[in-house]
């Protein structure tokens, strides 16, 4: 009676049983691995300045960011930092796209900042930066060279800064501005202003001489790819400075005129 006790147990365990084992093995160990993430993501720490590393910003000083954790005297003093608050805080700088903050051992607190990262100036209420999606960014107190292009002339409202424009014209700037990085770098290097106060031409101005070439709205691409071939074939930039005006938009007709 005993042993075919025992037979049942051995066979319980060498079957189901040892299922049964492992499942609730694993529901414990995913339960205390969440409770441990969870108290850790809730904690909140003590760092010294010097235990702050902040890296991938531009615009934003680092002092502006450790300011911002709590570092607001000279002095190296500890301070509590909870990073669900600081990355909050640090999300509301109108600079700033992405944050992550990690802890690392013994006890060093890795700030990574992404800001965003403009392609052009553009003016509206005063003169502000714009990335490649339209958000538009004020001009930093960081003092940096900046070799971006101008947009001007546009008469819609630009919206407000730390958020995507909401002018039509905005975008259509930035397809252009797009069209040459890809297609014609040596030209987009060239462009210093974008203006669009003419509700039909593009007029781009070329930092050489103050070279102006126009395009159509509709069909800028088809025409500045014409000026790309003949940029390749026929321009001696040597001479560029002594054109006036390059006009695209007429069809099968490109107009080059000198300066008197």
């Amino acid at each position: 009676m005993k042993k075919q006790r025992k037979n049942k147990k051995d066979k319980f365990w060498a079957g189901s049983g040892k299922f049964f084992l492992v499942v609730i093995l694993i529901y414990l160990a995913v339960y205390t691995g969440n409770r441990i993430f969870d108290i850790s993501s809730e904690r909140s720490d003590f760092y010294k300045k010097s235990n702050i590393e902040i890296v991938g910003n531009r615009m934003v000083f680092a002092k502006k960011i450790l300011r911002i954790c709590g570092f607001t005297s000279i002095k190296d003093k500890e301070i509590k930092i909870n990073i669900d608050s600081l990355a909050t805080r640090l999300m509301d700088l109108k600079y700033i796209k992405g944050i992550s903050i990690t802890r690392r051992p013994p006890r060093i607190l890795n700030i990574t900042v992404e800001e965003y990262d403009p392609v052009a100036f553009i003016y509206g209420k005063g003169l502000n930066l714009i990335d490649g999606d339209g958000f538009l960014i004020p001009i930093p107190e960081s003092k940096i060279i900046w070799d971006l292009p101008f947009i001007c002339g546009i008469k819609q409202g630009l919206g407000r800064l730390g958020h995507q424009t909401t002018a039509a014209d905005a975008y259509l700037a930035l397809e252009l501005v797009r069209y040459l990085e890809d297609e014609n770098p040596l030209l987009a290097s060239m462009v210093s202003e974008i203006n669009l106060s003419n509700s039909r031409t593009i007029k781009l101005h070329l930092i050489k001489g103050g070279t102006k070439i126009r395009v159509n709205r509709e069909s800028f691409y088809k025409e500045l790819f014409v000026l790309k071939n003949y940029i390749a074939n026929y321009l001696d930039w040597g001479q560029l400075a002594k054109i006036d005006y390059i006009d695209l938009r007429f069809k099968n007709q490109l107009i080059v005129k000198a300066k008197t």
